[in-house]
């Protein structure tokens, strides 16, 4: 990539050559030393640089990456960490990352992964012999270089028992690979890095990560609790990655164990890996180590585990581009900064924004490290970038339904569950969490997606409520309703679902489109960034002759359920397709990608845009979209919940569905949005107590309640609108009893 204008021509002595990738915080470019040598220099942004705890850890990345021997890293040549814009130089390896090379060339070859392994564990070894731990070994910090695999990126290591320097309660990791004690307390030792090893090594020979990469609600989940996904993996590589992914960090190999498991033939310590067209530059962005706020994970055992300590996080300079955060999984948040039921009743409704959102990204070539440092930021409901200082008609519940909801929160005790398997599955499982302290006697249990798809949950009776993405058929409620003592399948809607639109354009914030242009977009009539009617509606900016990366979900998804209705109802001239969770065949561009995998694409790829739901987008940039003459709107948990206020109610009582308007969407609302349900069986009659339905029901209330909409707010769910609140909670009204009834 070609340098820009603003670049600098020249860094400490080094003459620069090209960008290898930029981010939020940083740049990395490819330059010359006076000598000639091919070197990488990675660049902090001045402003970052004023923080003290920032540069302070810049120098610890220094100090870590030069402890160790360049025969396995990327040596560093040179820094200066007292610059106004702090560098750094290592040397420049010619040779893609794993990451690259599994999206280009698929998987290894279980010589290669053998010879990978070998390369990964020598690397290991010599970073623990120094007394460094990585703590962010990954796909994106390993290059293929000719010579064997080569790991980067120390911006996160730091010496085994050494406080970190992050804030008490705060985990640092990919959490696709990392470990289970990172998730549980945040520790991190030479086992840590093993289990990451076994983690790239199934990735590098099946092309997916063994707990996956999806928006991440489950990704911790299964890192601590389930067993990794080695589904195609090769019979001679399982007992060497099922050995390092052991979830107790005694039982894993060492990495003089693992040499001996993974270099048993000369063959494996001369394969050359196969990296065919993929090119060693520009190497495109890959994930960073952002900051997971910690709590303890609470376990699917009915057990009560140990209250969380709410993370105090320090703010930090936020960025438009760049490294993203993950997306706080439920059982990492921390329910003390949740309100309680009681105070809903004795106060109005604070809204709090936090920044949250999917895992990732940087640069190959040492883009992490200080880069992925990120914070989140809790803001009260008159500090400044407080979505509680833009008030409208869907920011609270009224108080004569908060207070009805409080006073009545618990009802009868029993036993319930309820499913989610789709977008709501953050969202629900946090509401179960929150109910379970304040009800105990109410045991509502989780059942997630692991259990299976929404409908087989009902066909097996696996859940007693579940989560739906959009509203069920007439058939569907036929079928379901036959599990039902009354023949009768019950839906209420309980939040937003909105999608957002996601681009990677580093130094282009806020772009604003409309329906028609987006379609033409994403079906590939539009493919270049400067294009006329995006320029059109981008007037202030110099668009680059770039192409656009569309990139659509490969696989069904909800997403593209809400994308392509808005598409179809919005612009249909330029989308004629019958919309779906499909995206459909006719129209599809080039380019896709699994569904879950996209925000870490996007985040990985400079030009590239997507859509993914807004709890998984993080700190994407965002599309405003405007309608029409009318101002673009930014995307929020409140705009979203504005549109779906214009939207139409049907049904009575406990069979209510919403149809949302993408033609007539009202002022300053963001139209790219559904309504989530709850799917439940109304009982009936005498019988509602003995079977449970007031159990269920009473807990949906506390969904619906002030606290259980901030909450899918903090999770940037859209809260659902006031007057369709207090529709729903007056349909559920007579399935509740009250608490001595």
């Amino acid at each position: 990539m070609t340098l820009l204008e603003n670049d600098p021509r020249e860094i400490g002595g080094y003459l620069l050559e090209g960008r290898l990738g930029a981010g939020g915080m940083g740049v990395v470019y490819r330059a010359r030393s006076a000598s000639g040598r091919q070197v990488a220099v990675k660049v902090i942004r001045p402003e970052l640089a004023a923080d003290a705890e920032f540069r302070a850890r810049f120098r610890l990345e220094v100090t870590a990456a030069r402890k160790v021997s360049g025969a396995f890293t990327a040596p560093v040549l040179d820094a200066d960490a007292d610059a106004p814009a702090p560098w750094l130089v290592t040397l420049f390896i010619p040779g893609p990352s794993l990451s690259e090379r599994v999206a280009g060339q698929g998987p290894l070859t279980p010589p290669e992964v053998l010879r990978l392994a070998a390369g990964l564990a020598e690397a290991l070894r010599e970073i623990h012999r120094v007394g460094l731990v990585h703590r962010d070994l990954k796909p994106g910090n390993v290059l293929l270089a000719e010579d064997g695999p080569r790991v980067i990126d120390f911006g996160i290591a730091r010496a085994a028992g050494e406080t970190q320097l992050t804030s008490t309660g705060v985990a640092v990791g990919t959490p696709p690979f990392m470990a289970p004690e990172q998730f549980r307390s945040g520790t991190a030792t030479a086992a840590t890095d093993v289990f990451a090893l076994g983690s790239v090594l199934a990735f590098a020979a099946t092309g997916r990560g063994p707990f996956g990469a999806d928006s991440s609600h489950a990704v911790g989940f299964r890192v601590v609790y389930e067993e990794p996904d080695l589904t195609g993996l090769a019979a001679e590589l399982r007992p060497l990655i099922v050995a390092c992914l052991a979830k107790d960090p005694e039982q894993r190999p060492t990495v003089e164990r693992l040499l001996g498991l993974s270099t048993g033939g000369e063959r494996e310590r001369t394969v050359q890996f196969r990296t065919g067209p993929v090119a060693p530059t520009p190497v495109t962005p890959t994930p960073t180590a952002p900051a997971v706020p910690l709590a303890s994970v609470a376990p699917p055992a009915p057990a009560a585990a140990p209250p969380a300590t709410p993370p105090v996080v320090p703010a930090a300079p936020a960025a438009p581009t760049g490294p993203v955060p993950p997306t706080v999984p439920a059982y990492m948040a921390a329910p003390a900064t949740h309100p309680s039921l009681a105070d809903a009743a004795a106060r109005p409704r604070r809204r709090k924004g936090v920044l949250i959102g999917s895992v990732l990204s940087a640069v190959v070539v040492a883009t992490g490290g200080t880069l992925g440092f990120l914070a989140w930021r809790d803001h009260g409901p008159d500090e400044p970038g407080s979505r509680g200082s833009k008030p409208g008609p869907s920011s609270s519940v009224t108080a004569t339904a908060t207070a009805t909801t409080a006073a009545s929160a618990c009802g009868p005790d029993g036993k319930q569950a309820v499913g989610a398997d789709g977008l709501q599955v953050a969202l629900v499982k946090q509401w179960q969490a929150d109910y379970a302290k304040e009800c105990p006697g109410a045991e509502i249990t989780f059942n997630g997606p692991a259990s299976g798809t929404v409908m087989d949950q009902y066909a097996t009776f696996k859940s007693d409520g579940v989560a739906l993405d959009s509203p069920m058929t007439a058939d569907q409620r036929a079928v379901v309703g036959r599990h039902c003592p009354t023949g009768y399948a019950s839906q209420i809607p309980v939040t937003v679902l909105p999608i957002a639109v996601v681009y990677n354009t580093p130094g282009l914030q806020g772009l604003e489109f409309d329906a028609p242009t987006l379609a033409k977009i994403f079906t590939g009539k539009i493919t270049k960034w400067n294009d006329p009617a995006i320029k059109a509606l981008n007037s202030i900016w110099n668009l680059p002759d770039s192409p656009i990366d569309v990139r659509i979900p490969s696989n069904e998804s909800a997403s593209t359920a809400i994308f392509t209705q808005y598409l179809a109802k919005a612009a249909p001239a330029d989308f004629p397709y019958q919309p779906g969770r499909a995206w459909p065949d006719k129209s599809r561009p080039a380019s896709g990608t699994n569904a879950s995998d996209l925000p870490a694409y996007v985040a990985g790829d400079q030009w590239s845009m997507s859509f993914v739901p807004l709890p998984d987008a993080g700190t994407l940039q965002k599309a405003k979209v405007k309608f029409g003459g009318s101002q673009a709107v930014e995307l929020t948990p409140h705009s979203a919940s504005m549109m779906a206020a214009g939207g139409s109610v049907q049904g009575t009582g406990t069979n209510l569905t919403v149809t949302i308007d993408y033609a007539r969407p009202a002022s300053g609302s963001y139209p790219i949005v559904d309504v989530g349900y709850i799917g439940f069986c109304d009982h009936g009659g005498a019988d509602r107590a003995l079977a449970g339905t007031a159990v269920l029901t009473n807990f949906l209330a506390h969904g619906l309640s002030a606290p259980g909409q901030a909450v899918g707010e903090n999770l940037m769910y859209g809260p659902l609108p006031e007057a369709l609140t207090r529709r729903v909670l007056d349909s559920l009204a007579p399935l509740r009893l009250k608490p001595g009834n």
